[in-house]
């Protein structure tokens, strides 16, 4: 891999929709922004730019009473640190680049990401991490992804596209999907890949959908449907390549499923992370050692998520 030319940037606020109950697809719109590949993420800073947070003030206790809280800090929840995201999505048209980020509400940094309206500018660091590596020509790709683990998925189908190549993507219920069904589209029960996804088909890559609940597509675990077709590609002569990001139990079977029919695995996994840049060290994951470096002691080490992945092997990473 290059090098990568990360910096700060303000972006505004192209566009902030409601996908589902609880997702967004955030596009921010910047005058320029370093080349990006599929599996790279940024950092996004959660707070209003044109907002003056101010000092804050200690607390003092005196004869039993507090004085009063001086200060945004501590009047009220605040994002502290950067929120990573991968991008969902690039488009460089009329002297712009533009950044789809999905994202799902699940606390204060991603509230105040639902409430930003068009025009908002947003910081933003990036771009961030290593990158998928597409397949071979004759090879095809297989993409697995689970909740806010679909947007890498999308960003990679781009990629793909008029490629070989289906996507498996799984959700709690419909309600949590944060995909556009096409119109009158029923979802079938079984696990063949159909066009039945808008943001999959305008790139000629079919999918399967599956909910925990079955109220649309597959009735299971997104890792059932794979199963089911990687056992229809059997005979195929070149076998396929898989690609996943999700919640780590899924993406742990997927790994799994991927080793046992002897089929390459690449994995942007999902930490918590303050720098994004390997500095803070907070992103640990632990990782097989090189047999060449195993001489003797521990063969694992640990590797950062940040700036050693987010994309690993499955069959490097020890869970």
């Amino acid at each position: 891999m290059g090098e990568i030319h990360r910096d700060q940037y303000v972006s505004t606020v192209r566009a902030n929709v409601p996908l589902c109950s609880e997702h967004y697809r955030l596009v921010l719109q910047l005058p320029e922004f370093p080349a990006t590949e599929p599996g790279q993420f940024i950092q996004i800073s959660c707070r209003d730019l044109d907002v003056e947070y101010g000092p804050e003030h200690e607390l003092i206790e005196q004869d039993g009473h507090w004085s009063k809280p001086i200060g945004m800090e501590l009047q009220a929840p605040l994002a502290m640190l950067r929120r990573p995201f991968s991008l969902a999505g690039r488009r460089d048209t009329g002297g712009h680049v533009e950044l789809d980020i999905i994202h799902r509400v699940v606390g204060v940094g991603t509230d105040w990401m639902s409430r930003l309206k068009v025009g908002d500018r947003v910081h933003i660091l990036g771009p961030l991490g290593n990158r998928f590596t597409l397949p071979a020509s004759d090879q095809q790709a297989i993409l697995v992804g689970g909740g806010v683990g679909i947007p890498p998925m999308l960003y990679l189908a781009e990629r793909l596209a008029d490629r070989s190549a289906v996507a498996f993507c799984g959700a709690l219920r419909r309600d949590l999907l944060p995909l556009t069904i096409r119109e009158g589209v029923r979802g079938a029960a079984d696990s063949a890949p159909r066009e039945d996804i808008v943001e999959f088909a305008r790139h000629g890559v079919a999918s399967v959908i599956t909910t925990d609940d079955g109220s649309y597509g597959f009735r299971g675990f997104v890792t059932q449907a794979l199963e089911q077709y990687l056992d229809s590609l059997e005979s195929a002569l070149v076998k396929p390549i898989v690609y996943t990001c999700g919640p780590e139990p899924m993406m742990k079977r997927v790994a799994d499923i991927a080793q046992a029919r002897g089929i390459e695995c690449q994995i942007a996994v999902e930490r918590a992370m303050a720098c994004g840049m390997g500095t803070c060290q907070s992103c640990c994951i632990k990782v097989r050692r090189p047999p060449a470096a195993a001489s003797g002691g521990r063969d694992w080490v640990y590797r950062l998520a940040c700036t050693d992945g987010p994309v690993f092997r499955g069959a490097e990473l020890l869970w």
